[in-house]
């Protein structure tokens, strides 16, 4: 849960501003693919590796609900992958509450 309003995240939706909402420095992004689905309120990213972040953002009362889903993009089996990077997987729920922490910061010192 990031203590920022869903009002306040969705225009950064896009995909000329959801380099903001990932931390991403958009003038370097050294490989890392950004994008939007501003339809279902997500962003995701990957490089030449072998998942896809992908978060998704919700109205909440208490601020945006953030889900974080991991899609394998590696071409090889989901268990092989699971099975190798299972620490990744095992730490999934608090870097997405690291993320939550700092978004309200993003979002509101970048201008609109």
């Amino acid at each position: 849960m990031a203590d920022v309003s869903f009002a306040r995240v969705a225009p950064f939706l896009t995909a000329e501003r959801a380099a903001v909402v990932l931390g991403v420095d958009r003038a370097n992004p050294a490989g890392v693919v950004v994008e939007a689905d501003p339809g279902n309120c997500s962003v995701g990213m990957h490089g030449q590796y072998w998942y896809r972040g992908d978060y998704s953002f919700a109205e909440h009362p208490d601020g945006t609900l953030i889900t974080y889903r991991i899609t394998n993009i590696s071409g090889q089996p989901d268990a092989l992958i699971r099975l190798w990077q299972r620490k990744v997987l095992r730490r999934q729920q608090r870097d997405v509450e690291a993320f939550a922490a700092v978004l309200p910061e993003r979002i509101n010192s970048s201008a609109e």
